[in-house]
């Protein structure tokens, strides 16, 4: 139990803070947000109460609830308390003292929080979205066991920032006119999340639909664009093979850009070819789970393989297969008239689903010319090597 004299000490050096509203309360065990490992811990090991908002005078009621929970929560062990009074200013205290101290995120600290690197999701301007997709803890802090995760996702933005920045310039002369982005196998689309703040604090335009085949990411997609208030993004439960006609009416058009953040071994080729057959001037795909072309090559003989080692060996094979797997994708993606650059976006010693492939339609405004792929010689390369991509033959298929 916190002893009585704290908790009074507590309210009566709080309150004089909150007299202009609050955006939040948390109550958190201490160090929680760098111990829980998962969103579960994470919320056993804090409560957040709201507040009456952000330059709104609380009534008396309301400092009473507060504080009230603040006791409850104090002697329960969540004893660091944070008032988040707006996006840049938070007051935080121990309930064990009493004794509180306002923090403000100026520049200097924002700057401290971002590595001494300017990124495109800023802790004092996207800290909404940063808290929705798991990465800001509800006190405004960026723990130290999410603080790979902020860069990574900073990283992965940068690296999708040549792909609409020469979307962008292609607009008409209107420039309300949106960059149009389908994602497919969106899963929680926390892609399509980064992308629309991105592009909201550069003032481009954005619509954007999302598909996969589980209804409960799809829902809890909705329901975060919903709370984040981004009315321009949009989701429905659809495999990549329905997603093209629902798309073209919830997007107003074709897709401009279509995304594709580890789409399961096939279902990559499956997006491969639905960006190609709807000639999306560009592409953002990050393969994984490549198991097709290790399952064909398991049963060729070693001595079909340029050095047999490659197919004697599991690891070796598995290693050759994913290699080869998006080699060839780069290699239909090319034939079908796209540049393509291979970009490791996260390095190897973090996942080793760290390649992004950024593709760009070398002629986005002129109709699909089917007669134009050059499939033959990669369909007689796979022959001689034994294998069967599925891309290829969706290609073929067209």
């Amino acid at each position: 139990m916190i002893r009585e004299n704290s908790l009074q000490r507590l309210e009566r050096n709080v309150a004089p803070h909150l007299r202009r509203g609050w955006s939040r309360a948390v109550f958190a065990a201490p160090q929680a947000a760098d111990n829980a490992d998962n969103a579960a811990a994470a919320t056993r090991a804090e409560q957040v109460h709201p507040g009456p908002g952000v330059g709104v005078t609380p009534s008396p009621e309301q400092l009473a609830a507060v504080f009230a929970a603040a006791r409850d929560a104090a002697n329960a062990g969540l004893v660091k308390h944070t008032y988040v009074l707006d996006e840049q200013r938070r007051v935080q205290v121990d309930a064990r003292h009493g004794r509180p101290s306002l923090r403000t995120l100026d520049e200097a600290a924002a700057r401290k929080v971002m590595g001494g690197k300017q990124r495109p999701l800023r802790p004092d301007t996207s800290g909404e979205l940063l808290r929705a997709i798991g990465i800001m803890n509800a006190d405004g802090s960026i723990s130290a066991t999410h603080a790979r995760k902020y860069k990574q996702v900073n990283h992965l933005a940068e690296l999708c920032r040549p792909t609409w920045e020469r979307l962008a310039a292609a607009r008409p002369r209107d420039a309300a006119a949106p960059i149009r982005v389908l994602d497919l196998a969106c899963g929680n689309a926390y892609l399509s999340f980064v992308l629309a703040e991105v592009l909201r604090r550069e003032g481009v335009a954005l619509r954007l639909h999302g598909v996969d085949i589980r209804d409960d990411v799809v829902a809890r997609s909705r329901e975060r664009a919903a709370s984040l208030g981004m009315d321009n993004l949009s989701f429905a439960v659809a495999s990549i093979a329905e997603a093209s006609t629902a798309a073209l009416a919830a997007l107003a058009g074709p897709p401009d850009l279509i995304v594709a953040l580890h789409a399961c071994d096939t279902a990559s080729d499956e997006a491969i070819a639905l960006a190609i057959r709807l000639g999306a001037p560009a592409l953002l795909c990050v393969p994984c789970c490549q198991h097709e072309l290790a399952a064909q090559l398991a049963h060729q003989s070693p001595a079909s393989a340029p050095v047999p080692a490659l197919l004697e060996h599991g690891l070796l094979r598995g290693a050759y297969a994913d290699l080869l797997t998006d080699a060839l994708r780069v290699e239909l993606l090319a034939a079908c008239g796209y540049e393509v650059a291979v970009v490791e976006f996260v390095a190897s010693e973090h996942t080793a689903k760290n390649v992004l492939l950024r593709a760009h339609r070398r002629h986005p405004h002129a109709p699909v010319d089917r007669s134009r792929w050059r499939l033959a010689a990669i369909a007689e390369r796979c022959a001689q090597l034994g294998v069967s991509p599925t891309l290829l033959r969706l290609l073929q298929a067209d």
